[in-house]
């Protein structure tokens, strides 16, 4: 299961901490897999992390996370929690 269907799975604190080692589990990967064989500086990674860096990932997420316009509720949920977090992969 891809990280993007894990957070939509998201629906209680259990699944959005399982959802949170998936994403440091998958971050791990990619460093692995860039260690071996590095790809282009300029475009996303091995499994497709664009924001390498804490400041970059945590940028990508405020970013969404104020594109998303109506996507994020009042009251967010953890689901919510999680595709911001998810955000912070790939956004840019």
């Amino acid at each position: 299961m891809n990280l993007s269907e894990l957070a939509d799975k998201v629906n209680s604190k259990e699944t959005f901490l399982e959802f949170i080692r998936a994403l440091a589990a998958d971050r791990a990967e990619e460093e692995k897999l860039e260690k071996k064989s590095p790809l282009n500086p300029y475009g996303p990674g091995a499994l497709g992390w664009e924001n390498g860096s804490i400041e970059a990932f945590l940028d990508a997420m405020q970013a969404w996370a104020s594109d998303s316009g109506n996507k994020i509720p009042a009251s967010p949920d953890w689901r919510t929690f999680a595709r911001i977090l998810h955000a912070g992969k790939f956004y840019e």
